[in-house]
C-alpha cells in the first residue's frame, strides 16, 4: 500500500472512521492509507472480479449471498468508469464490518399495498438498496406506485445502479439517499446536510434514460481522492472550518462542502433530506448509519400505455442528442449516456482494471 503522511488533526480522522469512508487511519503514526494508485492498473476478468470481492468480504464475515450482491454493485461500478465506487470500495467495507459486523435480519416494519417501511438492520446498503428498490418495484406492478424507505444500514454506492434496474422492469424510478452532514446550506459555513444524491430513471426504448447526480458542489469521495493525491480542489467547492473559501482538501474535510447550484442545489439537499427523514434517517446525520434511502416506482400505465411512453421518450433523447453542439463543442448527450456506453464497452471485453495496491490489499484480505 501507498502511504501519505499528511497528519490530519485526530478529530478530523475520527470523523473520517466514524463516517466508515474510503481510506483507513492510523492514529499512532498519523498515516493515511491510500486504497488506489491511478497510475499502475492491473486487468481482471469480470468472472475474477467478482470471485475476488466475494471471496474478501466473506473472509471479513459477511454472508455470502450478500457478498454476491456487494460484488455484483462493484463491477458495475468499474464497468461504468467510476474505479473510486468499485472494487476500491471493499477496504472502506471491511473496515466497517469490523468496527459495526454484517447486522442482522432485515424485517418490514409497515406494509400498505403502495408502500413499506424495512429496517435494515445495520445490514450494507448495497443489499437493502436492492431491496428496497425491488419491494417498490413489486408494489408498483400491482397498485400502480410503490414507495419504499429503508434506514438503519450504511453505504449503498452509485444510486443509478437501483433505478435503472427499475426503468428496465417498465418503471418509472426515483431514489435519494441522505447522509451524514458534510455540506452547509446556501448562505451559511455550518455542516448541516449530507452530499444527498438523488436519481431518477425511465424507461425507454433502447436503453433506460438515466439522471443521477449529487446535489453537493463536490463528490464525498472526490475530496477524498485530492485529498490522498495531495492535489488541491477546484476553486468554490468548499469552506474551511472558518467559512473561508478553500481548495485545500484537509480543510474541506474539517469545514463543510458548499452545495451544487447555489441556493437551487441546497434546496434540492434539503428535499433529499427530508426524503431521508420520511425513511427514518436522523433530521442531521452525525454517523454512518443513520442515512435514510427513499425509493419510488411508478407504472407510466396509470397516464399512458408504456410502449407509448417509451417511444416518447426515445423521441426525446433522439431530440436531445441531434441537437447542436456550441460552438467549441463535439455532441449532445443525455444524462447517463456516458456510463452506459462504459458498462457495454466493459461487458463487450470483459474485464476492469483494478489498481495495484488495491488488488493487493484485497487479495491480502483474502487470506490468498
Amino acid at each position: 500500500m501507498i502511504t501519505f503522511e499528511l497528519g490530519l488533526p485526530h478529530a478530523v480522522a475520527h470523523e473520517l472512521e466514524d463516517a466508515g469512508r474510503g481510506v483507513d487511519w492510523c492514529p499512532q503514526s498519523s498515516k493515511r492509507i491510500l486504497a488506489p494508485d491511478y497510475l499502475h492498473n492491473m486487468k481482471l476478468t469480470l468472472e475474477d472480479a467478482k470471485a475476488l470481492a466475494v471471496a474478501f468480504l466473506v473472509r471479513h464475515e459477511m454472508p455470502e449471498d450478500h457478498a454476491g450482491t456487494v460484488a455484483d454493485h462493484l463491477v458495475y461500478a468499474s464497468l461504468a468508469g467510476h474505479s473510486f465506487a468499485g472494487l476500491s470500495r471493499l477496504l472502506p467495507i471491511a473496515e466497517n464490518l469490523r468496527r459495526r459486523g454484517p447486522g442482522g435480519t432485515i424485517r418490514t416494519l409497515h406494509e400498505t399495498d403502495k408502500s413499506a417501511l424495512i429496517d435494515g438492520a445495520n445490514v450494507n446498503g448495497y443489499v437493502t438498496s436492492l431491496l428496497g428498490m425491488d419491494k417498490a418495484i413489486e408494489l408498483a406492478k400491482k397498485s400502480g406506485v410503490g414507495i419504499v424507505g429503508v434506514n438503519n444500514s450504511w453505504f449503498s454506492g452509485m444510486l443509478r445502479y437501483y433505478v435503472e434496474r427499475a426503468a428496465r422492469a417498465d418503471m418509472i424510478a426515483m431514489h435519494a439517499a441522505n447522509s451524514a452532514a458534510r455540506v452547509a446550506p446556501y448562505g451559511g459555513i455550518d455542516r448541516v446536510l449530507g452530499t444527498n444524491p438523488i436519481a431518477f430513471a425511465f424507461p425507454a426504448e433502447g436503453q433506460p434514460l438515466v439522471v443521477d447526480f449529487s446535489t453537493a458542489a463536490i463528490a464525498w469521495g472526490d475530496v477524498l481522492f485530492h485529498q490522498q493525491t495531495g492535489r488541491p480542489l477546484p476553486e468554490g467547492r468548499a469552506v474551511d472550518a472558518d467559512g473561508r473559501p478553500t481548495v485545500d482538501p484537509v480543510a474541506a474535510i474539517a469545514g463543510a462542502f458548499l452545495p451544487w447550484g447555489g441556493a437551487r442545489g441546497s434546496s434540492l439537499a434539503i428535499i433529499v433530506q427530508a426524503l431521508g427523514i420520511l425513511a427514518g434517517s436522523d433530521p442531521v446525520i452525525g454517523e454512518a448509519g443513520k442515512w435514510g434511502y427513499f425509493f419510488m416506482a411508478l407504472d407510466p400505465r396509470l397516464l399512458m400505455p408504456t410502449p407509448d411512453f417509451k417511444n416518447q421518450m426515445q423521441t426525446l433523447r433522439a431530440s436531445i442528442e441531434s441537437s447542436r453542439p456550441m460552438p467549441d463543442g463535439d455532441s449532445v448527450r443525455t444524462p447517463g449516456a456516458g456510463s452506459q456506453a462504459s458498462v457495454e464497452a466493459g461487458r463487450a471485453r470483459g474485464w476492469i482494471e483494478v489498481a495495484d495496491e488495491v488488488y493487493e490489499a484485497v487479495k491480502l484480505g483474502t487470506g490468498a
